[in-house]
């Protein structure tokens, strides 16, 4: 089930990358001296953050999908934020092991890495997810599910299924003690995941938690024109991703858009959104409908955040605040005893 491409990144590929995103960041730090911030609430530091993931993403319709996810694996850190980590490859399972000191073997977190199905992995998203391990106090599995284009939908939610059933019989965990999350894309197949396993009647994790999910393929909402000017995620780049993601595949289906679910018989959700990213309107339509079929659903969405601030941990107090939150989530809906210190 990897995900990544085993060949190395072009040298040309990389340096222009590295200089598009310093570049741009370098720009958005003089316009702020000249003309202020973009939005008064964000500091320079997330300003310049930004800049430079708008630029990241505007070249993945020049680099195409393979050569963008290249880069992206070779210009992330290699961390898990503090955090035990330990592959695993087993029973067609492939992941990480993230264990934070004093975790017990169980109540788990299982994590799945955003980046549009097409490109991510643990070396993109590990600081996020070892700092939500460590604000958890719970060990946690990030899957390595497969990335389209090579392996389009279905494959990623196999991979999910794949994973929540080997937690079960071969890890030995129950699963109410089991916290299904993810960001993104990743939160897209959370909420798909939770689907396949209501309709195959099999015993459902504790909760959900779906941080800026990708509910609706179709790239609905008057969020994604209202605060282009301030997110990184752009209609374009989420076009590409879904096109390679489906494959054909109608984008209105269950196991495509929860959004166009039927919702009623899921666990407990937590759901975050940022005031100011583009998935804004769809991931509160979502949540309108989830409700209206009788789901727990919390939603928080925090001002002024674009999509999947919790990368920014290490300065971002919001950031901070939203891994707390769903570390006395998961804990509380697995049945943990309350995490202290």
């Amino acid at each position: 089930m990897a995900s990544s491409s085993g060949e190395s990144p072009r040298v040309v590929d990389v340096l222009w990358f590295m200089g598009t995103v310093i570049g741009a960041g370098l720009w958005r730090a003089v316009a702020r001296l000249v003309k202020g911030p973009r939005r008064a609430a964000w500091s320079a530091k997330l300003e310049i953050f930004i800049a430079m993931q708008r630029a990241s993403y505007s070249m993945l319709p020049t680099l195409g999908i393979e050569r963008f996810h290249r880069v992206s694996q070779a210009v992330s850190p290699s961390s898990t934020a503090g955090v035990a980590c330990e592959r695993v490859d087993s029973d067609g399972v492939r992941g990480d092991w993230l264990t934070p000191v004093g975790a017990e073997p169980a109540p788990v977190i299982l994590y799945f890495h955003g980046g549009g199905y097409i490109f991510g992995s643990l070396r993109t998203h590990g600081p996020m997810i070892g700092a939500l391990a460590r604000a958890a106090g719970l060990r946690t599995f990030a899957l390595d599910y497969r990335l389209a284009p090579a392996h389009p939908k279905p494959a990623a939610l196999e991979d999910a299924l794949a994973a929540y059933r080997w937690l079960i019989d071969h890890v030995g965990v129950a699963p109410e003690q089991i916290v299904l999350a993810g960001d993104s894309a990743g939160g897209n197949l959370v909420l798909v995941t939770l689907l396949a396993l209501r309709d195959a009647g099999e015993p459902l994790p504790a909760a959900g938690v779906a941080l800026s999910p990708w509910v609706d393929l179709e790239n609905s909402g008057a969020s994604f024109q209202r605060n282009a000017p301030y997110d990184f995620v752009t209609r374009e780049a989420c076009d590409i991703a879904a096109a390679a993601y489906l494959a054909g595949a109608d984008a209105k289906a269950a196991d495509s858009s929860p959004l166009f679910a039927e919702l009623g018989g899921l666990p407990p959700l937590l759901v975050h959104a940022g005031g100011a990213e583009t998935l804004v309107d769809q991931i509160q339509a979502f949540c309108q409908r989830a409700r209206a079929a009788d789901v727990d659903v919390t939603l928080s969405v925090y001002d002024d955040m674009v999509h999947v601030w919790h990368m920014l941990f290490s300065f971002l107090p919001d950031a901070n605040t939203a891994l707390a939150e769903i570390g006395t989530f998961a804990r509380a809906r697995a049945g943990a005893l309350p995490k202290h210190g």
